[in-house]
């Protein structure tokens, strides 16, 4: 026998705590994806042999390279992969993949509303 159609649920009301957490999420999630378009564009002008000398290889290494600095004290990280593509960098786009993947393999606590 086919169920009766429910009329539709009022949508509820969230609390300022729980807005002001999506508003934090959002924010950290734009701040992430600006953070590693810059890296992957970095990496594709380091692929690409871009150097320094053109305005927007000038522009993106000035922003990325405080990032990029601290990895180059690691053993191995001027070594090139790829055109000026250093291992360092790759360590960066590495990074940028693997951040989304541990944020999925986290346990995610379920809240059951009544």
């Amino acid at each position: 026998m086919p169920r009766p159609v429910e009329p539709p649920r009022p949508p509820r009301r969230a609390s300022a705590e729980e807005l002001r957490s999506q508003l934090a999420m959002e924010l950290a999630l734009h701040a992430y994806a600006v953070f590693a378009a810059l890296v992957t564009l970095r990496g594709t002008l380091r692929a690409l042999g871009v150097g320094s000398q053109v305005w927007i290889g000038d522009l993106l290494y000035g922003l990325t390279d405080p990032v990029v600095r601290p990895l180059l004290f690691l053993p191995g990280a001027s070594v090139t992969v790829f055109g000026r593509l250093t291992l360092a960098d790759a360590t960066l786009l590495a990074t940028i993949v693997l951040v989304p993947i541990g944020l999925l393999a986290r346990k995610k606590e379920r809240r059951y509303h009544l």
